[in-house]
């Protein structure tokens, strides 16, 4: 598994997603982590209604439940199973992705 850092507070209730940058051998990487209660509560609203629409990305991650252990826990499954890279977006040397 490739070092990470944990970008962003994980204060309950979540105002914002929770990103992470991972150092791949041929450069940084990321995605970021979100729970069903904070996609509730952002996002564009759906012309005529109250419902929140989120275009599933490769790079979201939605967890029932939000922690270091259940990042970590994600993170080395996504690594052993081959899928780390193609979740993760690259981050330019101007530190955009």
């Amino acid at each position: 598994m490739f070092q990470y850092t944990i970008d962003d507070l994980m204060e309950l209730p979540l105002q914002t997603s929770v990103e992470v940058t991972i150092a791949f051998p041929t450069g940084k990487r990321w995605l970021f982590f979100a729970t069903p209660e904070l996609l509730n509560r952002v996002g564009d609203l759906v012309d005529g209604s109250t419902a929140r629409v989120h275009l599933g990305e490769l790079h979201m991650i939605v967890v029932s439940e939000l922690s270091v252990e259940i990042i970590d826990s994600v993170l080395r499954d996504l690594h052993q199973n081959g899928e780390l890279e193609r979740r993760t977006l690259p981050i330019s040397s101007d530190g955009e992705s």
